[in-house]
């Protein structure tokens, strides 16, 4: 660089601006360098096809995606998600999921009024299409953060998606704890995963047990009615680690009211949620974070699911 400007500053070079310049591109150099430390290799996107399509409910599909590259990720992690169709814009998912054999990932998407990309993922993408998968994030969910503890996981909504991919992590390396899990809706219509629950109830029914919360529905039995954290209130004991995933009205009432019954706060995590659309900027901070600590707590945004820069939750 310095040789170029050389080059082309004829008789204005001068011994001082050669000094000038010398100084400013090593410094840039040295930015880069550390930037680059950083960052390691990048965000790591990749692109996956959809395999299958179900509209579950009313505003609400299960879109299951085949990425070309197996992903990386734990169960309880999220990653941005983005269609072609909405170029540039990316939403933030949990995949329903822990990692299969067959490398296919499962994402529960509801369509956020005003949402940039999940009204395209639930009303418009079709088989074959292919979506970009962006690198895997903690959001507050990892199952190691609860050491041996019994587990109390609250949903709300397409929360469900990350906290059914905890009990598959559970159900692939037996270790003895017992597992509660409390799925909030409105109505029984609106009750997404039905199928699933039952079949995951039926499976590990010695070890797990599924609690259905209807805060709308007076039509099913007494004991079933109230909202997802009541319920989960009732059902809690001490012995247990309490994972909380759903919109952020949800979150923030796990926030305040659970300590108030006397659940500790090493004993009590949150789903992390996201106000800010992806991109390199807020992947590098991520990473810079992940090496000196857990997420800040302000940072927060899967509600009942997370979008782009609208504010959405990352489950989806």
């Amino acid at each position: 660089m310095v040789d170029t400007v050389r080059r082309f500053a004829d008789d204005k070079w001068d011994p001082a601006l050669a000094v000038a310049w010398e100084r400013g591109c090593r410094r840039a150099l040295r930015l880069a360098e550390r930037a680059a430390d950083i960052v390691g290799h990048g965000p790591q996107v990749t692109v996956g096809e959809v395999e299958c399509r179900d509209s579950v409910s009313d505003g609400v599909a299960v879109l299951t995606v085949r990425p070309v590259r197996r992903l990386r990720f734990l169960p309880g992690q999220a990653l941005p998600v983005c269609t072609p169709r909405v170029p540039g814009v990316w939403r933030w998912l949990s995949p329903a999921n822990a990692p299969r054999p067959d490398g296919t990932v499962e994402f529960h998407i509801r369509a956020v009024a005003g949402g940039a990309v999940s009204p395209v993922l639930v009303e418009q993408v079709a088989l074959g299409e292919r979506l970009w998968l962006g690198p895997t994030c903690d959001v507050g969910l990892s199952l190691e953060a609860a050491g041996s503890a019994d587990l109390l996981l609250v949903a709300g909504g397409t929360g469900l998606a990350p906290l059914k991919a905890l009990v598959e992590q559970v159900a692939a390396a037996p270790t003895g704890r017992r597992v509660t899990l409390v799925v909030g809706t409105r109505t029984l219509p609106d009750l997404y995963d039905a199928v699933a629950l039952d079949k995951l109830a039926s499976a590990h029914g010695d070890w797990l047990t599924v609690v259905v919360a209807f805060s709308d529905d007076r039509d099913v039995e007494p004991a079933a009615q109230g909202d997802a954290l009541t319920l989960a209130i009732y059902h809690h004991r001490s012995s247990q680690a309490i994972y909380v995933c759903g919109p952020p009205q949800m979150i923030e009432a796990a926030r305040q009211r659970l300590p108030l019954t006397g659940v500790a706060g090493d004993r009590l995590h949150l789903a992390t949620t996201f106000d800010r659309a992806f991109d390199s900027a807020v992947w590098m901070s991520y990473q810079w974070a992940a090496s000196r600590g857990p997420l800040p707590a302000r940072d927060h945004a899967e509600g009942d699911g997370v979008e782009g820069s609208s504010g959405e939750l990352a489950c989806g």
